[in-house]
């Protein structure tokens, strides 16, 4: 059996095999703004103009950095932005592309086959040392070295296939925003920066996703905030939290929400019985009575809209439902997109997904739709 002192061994040779390889630059331009289509089963994308980059004839699409990964089958290839393919179809490469790289089995200097990282040319720029490999996320990636039983204990390398947290672990998540959390068999949670520094603060049992640079932290069942430096701006003492949006928290206090700035000073008093995150600057809160109103990050009331249902903004634009039917308001509440649809959802890089009849697509800001298809 493979002791803790043996498997970082293994790991200090992974390593070294990986620093033996240069990293080559990923060939393809950064991908433009798509969107997802689908006819049945099967999936597409469109450009923002509502052209196609990939018809909908595939099993899975996933958009990567810098090539979009489509699935037919058993078999995986990958389009530039224009719907170019760069790979054609192909059993090697079978996730997507992220920071420029993709994992891919190959032969490892003992001779067993080990996954290790491929550019677009699908040449091995980080070479086959690890026994489980998944997509790099934020410059990181987390691997996994087999003991002589075969359970595999994960850690995490970065772009240059250093090894920054040692595969020693039972479970690590999905780095983001720069932090990597790790579990152990019992359940324990650490966090860690890109160097591998333990920045877990005491008392705390878990650890969010990183949001705008500022995580949630968990005291039981009781929550709080750090940077993710580290640093504890905020004692986990909220019932409820949300993810910081648009440089603002919402929290629960007393039987009611409100929110709190970067620095953790409660800045919008708890008053409202419901409300939602901020976003273009704006949140929409809900007081006695169910009255439904937008305030700014000052708490001022700016904006009451007359309908059913009003959404968040986004993009300048909030969804609205009229007469039973759904359109949107501008940050005047005056209607720009007349309420016609069954459903809408946000604008998201100038377009949103909207249904009518049997007919669902995707519309610009003036209501017209760039594209269409028949339910």
């Amino acid at each position: 059996m493979i002791t803790p002192l043996r498997l970082l061994r293994r790991c200090s040779l992974a390593l070294a095999a990986a620093l033996a390889f240069p990293v080559s630059s990923p060939s393809a331009a950064p991908l433009p703004p798509l969107f997802f289509v689908r006819a049945g089963d099967l999936h597409g994308l469109i450009d923002r103009e509502g052209r196609t980059v990939l018809p909908a004839e595939f099993s899975e699409v996933r958009i990567g950095e810098p090539l979009i990964m489509v699935r037919k089958g058993s078999r995986t290839a990958y389009a530039d932005g224009q719907g170019r393919f760069v790979i054609e179809p192909q059993d090697e490469l079978g996730q997507p592309f992220a920071d420029g790289l993709s994992p891919m089995r190959g032969k490892a200097a003992d001779g067993k086959w080990r996954w290790g990282y491929a550019d677009p040319s699908r040449k091995l720029v980080l070479p086959a040392a690890w026994d489980d490999a998944r997509g790099f996320a934020d410059g990181l990636a987390v691997v996994g070295l087999a003991d002589a039983w075969g359970a595999v204990r994960h850690g995490v390398i970065d772009r240059s296939g250093r090894l920054v947290v040692p595969a020693v672990h039972a479970k690590v998540l999905t780095p983001a925003g720069g932090l990597v959390r790790v579990e152990s068999a019992e359940r324990t949670h650490r966090v860690f920066d890109r160097e591998g520094r333990d920045l877990t603060p005491a008392g705390v049992d878990f650890v969010g996703i990183p949001s705008e640079g500022i995580v949630r932290i968990w005291s039981g069942r009781r929550q709080g905030f750090m940077t993710t430096a580290g640093e504890v701006i905020v004692a986990p003492r909220f019932d409820q939290a949300s993810d910081f949006k648009d440089g603002m928290a919402r929290v629960w206090a007393d039987g009611r929400y409100g929110y709190i700035d970067r620095r953790g000073q409660l800045v919008v008093p708890p008053r409202y019985e419901a409300a939602e995150d901020f976003s273009d600057g704006l949140a929409l809160v809900g007081g006695e009575g169910g009255r439904r109103q937008f305030i700014d990050k000052s708490g001022q009331a700016v904006l009451t809209v007359e309908a059913e249902r009003v959404w968040p903004f986004s993009q300048g634009l909030a969804a609205v439902r009229i007469g039973g039917k759904h359109g949107f308001v501008d940050k005047r509440g005056q209607v720009v997109i007349e309420p016609q649809f069954q459903f809408v959802r946000p604008f998201q890089d100038g377009l949103a997904y909207v249904g009518i009849g049997r007919t669902s697509g995707y519309i610009d800001r003036t209501g017209r739709f760039v594209w269409r298809s028949e339910r």
